[in-house]
């Protein structure tokens, strides 16, 4: 029994990365980051919130899978994560789906509409 070979610990079982991986995980989200600044300046119309989010969820599962440690551990925690980006994803349609089948009128655009039957506009001779 003195010659078999002790169970691993926790520390020993922790696979080490070298900082390369990092870096280029770094570099990417950088490169999401100035795309972020690039397609916030453009008028997309109706794509801008699509393309806003798809780049925050694809910066964010970059986070969570490499500097968090996500993409090495096992089980529970992978299951966490889909069931909470799944969850997300339920949100989101609800969210939009709620706007998608409002009026005109009350969406929030920054200005006032006056298209409904709830305003008159005065009309000077």
């Amino acid at each position: 029994m003195a010659n078999e070979p002790a169970s691993p610990s926790h520390a020993e079982e922790h696979v080490s990365h070298g900082p390369g991986r990092y870096f280029l995980i770094w570099g990417v989200l950088l490169a999401f980051t100035a795309l972020t600044v690039i397609t916030g300046r453009m008028d997309l119309g109706a794509a801008n919130i699509a393309i806003a989010m798809t780049i925050a969820s694809v910066k964010a599962t970059l986070v969570v899978l490499f500097f968090m440690h996500l993409s090495d551990s096992h089980g529970a925690n992978r299951l966490v994560f889909v069931v909470s980006i799944l969850f997300v994803g339920v949100l989101m349609l609800g969210v939009f789906g709620d706007l998608l089948t409002r009026s005109a009128m009350s969406l929030p655009n920054g200005a006032p509409s006056f298209d409904g039957p709830e305003f008159t506009v005065p009309r000077h001779h």
